[in-house]
């Protein structure tokens, strides 16, 4: 079972070159140890594919058996893991922040030490072999199917998606035609050499809006490369917020297995804890690395991570937005309303995010200071970060995994608390900050 995810970003050809991914590879087959298989994928960049294949040369020399899906979605690879008896999943993609960048995200079910150290390298005769695979996507596209809801192809849903260039390692027309779905498809040309960054802008999520409401879809999707997080747009047009998504799952797999435990990263929207509490449910919230591993532990019937990644144990214990898309328009089927109506469902909370520049090796002293501020009256949780909780509102502070930045969490049931909690915390910050960052 998959429970833990770790990335490795950085700019191609410098922070991680040949060299490095290979080394990488090494360490990652010491660990598993000769004769195990592991899957490897990447998305359609050139850069992924080179760094794929250092990753692979690097394993294959720790004698790993390397089954190699070429380009395919990160779900799709997962969900085969059992079919290959693999005990790791490693994916190499575009960095959605950017182009230059490239990201490693290596799943399994235990953490890996990658700390950089000599490397043991097997014997001539006891090199892995490579398999290059490509049967994988029936089997996913099947299953996927076999889960979604019946009451789907009696809606014709008209849908726009915007799959970030990925056309490519996407067989989600198969899954729309089958459903019955009428399906508009934009971004996925195969023509990469005029293509945007994986993470969505604004203009590009108000082209999305601008067809669904033109088009009077009834909904609009945005896939990233990996195709493991999505955006939601609903038929009016309007962005569907991470949490308002979260919370439409939640209250439906609530009403379907009562009493059951849903576990989110530390990110998570209040309206999560009013609908969980609202419904007899368990709430777990969890550092971002640990979500999977939570889901797992306590049995959870789903989980949640920000921004835009939904996993549903019950088919793979893998962030899944392909999926997600079929259990989204199995919920509007079944509950047989618009998007819209279910988002009024939400409690309403008003959220800002911000970032403030902070060296990688002082984030910490930030943290610690913030800390100190505020322990002496109000409760603290530093699960991931920290974490301040108000009446009907909330602060979180965490340093980013990859950036040299802290980012700020604010939600509140007032805009006017919204508004001062984060001219507060922005002054705090500023002159933590000036003396620390």
């Amino acid at each position: 079972m998959s429970v833990y995810i770790q990335d490795i970003r950085g700019k191609t050809n410098t922070e991680i070159s040949n060299k490095f991914a290979s080394h990488i590879g090494t360490l990652i087959g010491n660990y598993i140890g000769p004769g195990r298989s592991i899957l490897i994928g990447r998305d359609a960049t050139n850069a992924s594919q080179m760094i794929k294949r250092s990753i692979t040369s690097g394993l294959m020399s720790a004698g790993i058996k390397v089954v190699d899906f070429g380009i395919a979605p990160l779900p799709l690879i997962n969900y085969s893991k059992k079919a290959y008896n693999a005990q790791v999943v490693i994916t190499v993609s575009e960095s959605h922040l950017r182009g230059e960048d490239v990201n490693i995200k290596i799943i399994s079910s235990h953490e890996i030490p990658l700390e950089q150290r000599h490397a043991q390298k097997v014997s001539w005769d006891k090199i892995g072999d490579l398999r290059y695979v490509n049967e994988g996507e029936s089997t996913y596209q099947h299953d996927v199917l076999e889960n979604a809801a019946p009451e789907i192809k009696n809606k014709n849903f008209l849908v726009v998606i915007d799959c970030a260039q990925g056309k490519k390692i996407s067989f989600i027309p198969e899954i729309m035609d089958t459903l019955e779905c009428e399906t508009v498809y934009i971004g996925c040309s195969d023509n990469l050499l005029k293509r945007s960054y994986p993470e969505p802008s604004p203009t590009r999520l108000s082209l999305i809006s601008d067809l669904v409401f033109a088009a009077g879809a009834d909904l609009g999707v945005y896939l990233d490369n990996d195709q493991d997080r999505i955006i939601f747009i609903n038929e009016k047009g309007d962005i569907i917020r991470d949490q308002e998504a979260t919370g439409i799952f939640t209250h439906f797999l609530l009403n379907e297995n009562p009493k059951s435990t849903i576990v989110s990263s530390v990110v998570a929207s209040l309206a999560l804890d009013d609908i969980v509490k609202k419904q007899g449910g368990k709430l777990i919230k969890t550092s971002i690395k640990h979500v999977l591993k939570e889901i797992s532990d306590h049995k959870a019937i789903f989980g949640a991570d920000e921004p835009g990644m939904y996993v549903f144990p019950q088919f793979q214990s893998c962030f899944d937005g392909i999926y997600a898309l079929v259990m989204m328009l199995g919920i509007l089927a079944k509950k047989d309303v618009p998007l819209s109506q279910l988002v009024h469902k939400v409690p309403p909370y008003n959220r800002t995010v911000f970032t403030i520049p902070c060296e990688n090796e002082k984030k910490m002293n930030v943290l610690d200071q913030f800390q100190a501020d505020y322990s002496s009256k109000y409760e603290i949780s530093r699960v991931d970060g920290i974490r301040v909780d108000l009446k009907d509102s909330f602060i979180l502070i965490r340093p980013s995994r990859f950036e040299p930045l802290i980012r700020a969490y604010i939600e509140s049931k007032s805009e006017d608390k919204l508004h001062k909690l984060t001219e507060s915390v922005k002054r705090k910050i500023e002159d933590i900050s000036q003396n620390r960052c």
